[in-house]
């Protein structure tokens, strides 16, 4: 039976029926990285585990597949379909809590054909209205009494800002603000950055990396997946955590890139170089 074969692989996930198919929903908690080591490029923990987690998927998904189950490719979102299964209750700062793990989870989904139901027991009650903590340190005030505005979202703008930065939290990839200070987190350990994720992610040896092309960057994409991986965008994220943080020790790499084969690429050297020389 479906439900015992997914139990088989030791991961939270709940199943509802809907529209006549099935949304598996699974969750992979992580525990959050403190104290970066210096020069290296601070990606939170999550994009890791959402990577791990993908990944287990799509062995999950071929396992169905063998079983003789029926897999339907359809939209979902997952927040929600999470909630309604049961493995959280969503905040007014979007994110899912669960009991156990905070917000410290991510998650990834399988649709398939036939009724099959498991819902879990994560849900928590929510103190949203009684503390906005998140709402008050939130650096680019996309919270606001219960109010979320995307576009204002750290997150959101280093997808698409190209020459955005902000020295209030001056990571790589994500933010992690409204989590820290979020009271269901406060139980959830926080770990060093194992030494050869930081040896990954060091900014001389991502440049390196960005150098060699996209054979060269897997290393970085075996972790946090091909398309965050990706060199324009990598770079782009990486050039404006340096300008965040006022570290300008990468000159002389990042002239390098000055002749790269990417006008992008090229054209963010440049802007580097003018913040430098000004």
């Amino acid at each position: 039976m479906l439900i015992e074969l997914i139990k088989s692989f030791s991961i939270d996930f709940c199943a509802v029926f809907n529209d006549n198919v099935t949304d598996i929903v699974f969750m992979l908690p992580y525990s959050p990285f403190e104290n970066y080591p210096k020069n290296c490029a601070r990606i939170d923990a999550f994009y890791i585990a959402s990577n791990t987690l993908y990944n287990k998927v799509k062995e999950i998904k071929q396992v169905l597949i063998d079983n003789g189950y029926t897999i339907i490719d359809r939209h979902l979102q997952l927040k929600k379909a999470a909630q309604v299964g049961g493995l959280g209750s969503i905040l007014n700062n979007q994110l899912l809590v669960n009991k156990k793990y905070g917000s410290r989870t991510t998650l990834q989904s399988i649709s398939v054909a036939s009724k099959y139901e498991y819902f879990a027991d994560g849900k928590v009650d929510k103190v949203c209205d009684s503390c906005h903590k998140c709402d008050i340190v939130c650096p680019t005030n996309a919270l606001c009494k219960g109010e979320f505005k995307r576009e204002n979202c750290l997150r959101h703008k280093q997808d698409f800002c190209e020459n955005y930065f902000d020295d209030k939290v001056g990571r790589t990839l994500g933010c992690e603000e409204c989590q820290n200070i979020c009271p269901y987190n406060s139980n959830i350990l926080k770990v060093q950055m194992p030494k050869e994720v930081a040896d990954i992610f060091d900014y001389s040896n991502i440049f390196n990396m960005l150098l060699g092309g996209r054979k060269a960057l897997k290393p970085l994409a075996d972790l946090i997946g091909s398309n965050m991986a990706r060199p324009t965008f990598l770079f782009n994220l990486v050039v404006n955590s340096l300008i965040a943080s006022k570290n300008f020790d990468y000159t002389e790499q990042i002239k390098l890139f000055q002749s790269h084969q990417s006008e992008s690429i090229r054209r963010k050297a440049n802007f580097y170089l003018n913040v430098v020389n000004k």
